[in-house]
Formats: structure tokens, C-alpha cells, sequence
């Protein structure tokens, strides 16, 4: 079963969301804004996860 994980970016605001199985405890996705990558975490609130950036790999 899927559920829908909502975060904010961190770089431009914007409220990003994604499907994610609804055990999952971490995840990863993309601005759809300005494609800055996020490593997503569960919050403790039903919907909203907590998003941190991610550095491009050299």
C-alpha cells in the first residue's frame, strides 16, 4: 500500500509530494520546483515529512 508523503523544499519553499509504501521511513525525491534532491524522513504528522537537502555527487 502507497501513501502520500508531503514535504517543503528546503532551497525555494515550494510543497512537494510523492507516493512512498506506507512503511517506509525515509525516502528521497526531487523539487518539482527547482530540482534540488531531498532525503525525506517521517514527522510525527500524519502527511508532512521532514526534507534535507542533498549534495550532488562530483
Amino acid at each position: 500500500m502507497l501513501e502520500t508523503a508531503e514535504w517543503i523544499c528546503t532551497r525555494c519553499g515550494s510543497t512537494n509530494r510523492t507516493l512512498v509504501p506506507a512503511t517506509a521511513s525515509e525516502a528521497t525525491d526531487e523539487c518539482v520546483t527547482c530540482h534540488t534532491r531531498h532525503a525525506l524522513e517521517r514527522d510525527p504528522r500524519p502527511v508532512r515529512w521532514r526534507a534535507k537537502p542533498v549534495g550532488k555527487a562530483a
